[in-house]
């Protein structure tokens, strides 16, 4: 199946985007596939991982829970009002989220290999919802793209950081480390 026609402007401009309900009603009828995240009213097919990556994510979140009191997700939807993407990692305030997905999140951390450009794309789905920090791993060139401070929907600062420097999280003071103790 083609899809030139979503690479069309004129039609991205006239597209109407779902809510996030209506997502939730067209999984539970089964219209959607699981592999499916809503970003910005759009249901996107989420990329398949490959073995680094998900080893990756394995590490990183047990870093992390080791290190936090803090509720620490992996591969679980956070809910923007306008967007439920699935992050490879977030950390959420505490609190029993059985009955709807957390609606904020203090650190999101995607670890990108093939999925590089949706990753940056979702940078502006983490800024409006005012996420203070979020992370990817980019494996690519095995970095760790650091951006914060939201201001009007947007990241204010962004940061490289090689593999060998050092990154500590301003909202998650115990996060701190270096990209590669890490990689494999």
């Amino acid at each position: 199946m083609s899809n030139a026609i979503l690479e069309n402007q004129a039609v991205w401009e006239r597209a109407t985007p779902i809510s996030v309900e209506a997502y939730h009603l067209l999984y539970k009828e089964g219209l959607i596939s699981e592999r499916t995240e809503l970003l910005e009213g759009v249901v996107v097919e989420k990329m398949p991982k490959d073995p680094i990556h998900a080893e990756l994510v394995r590490r990183i979140f047990q870093f992390i829970k080791n290190k936090t009191d803090l509720k620490v997700l992996k591969e679980d939807p956070i809910n923007t009002g306008f967007s439920e993407p699935e992050p490879d990692i977030a950390i959420v305030p505490l609190g029993d989220y059985s009955k709807s997905h957390p609606k904020e999140a203090l650190v999101v951390i995607e670890v990108a290999n093939t999925s590089l450009g949706i990753d940056r794309a979702k940078a502006s789905i983490y800024a409006k919802a005012n996420i203070p920090e979020y992370i990817i791993i980019n494996l690519q060139n095995n970095i760790l793209e650091y951006y914060y401070a939201p201001v009007d929907g947007k990241y204010s600062s962004a940061k490289i950081l090689q593999k060998d420097e050092n990154f500590s999280s301003a909202s998650v003071p115990e996060i701190s480390f270096k990209l590669d103790e890490f990689l494999v």
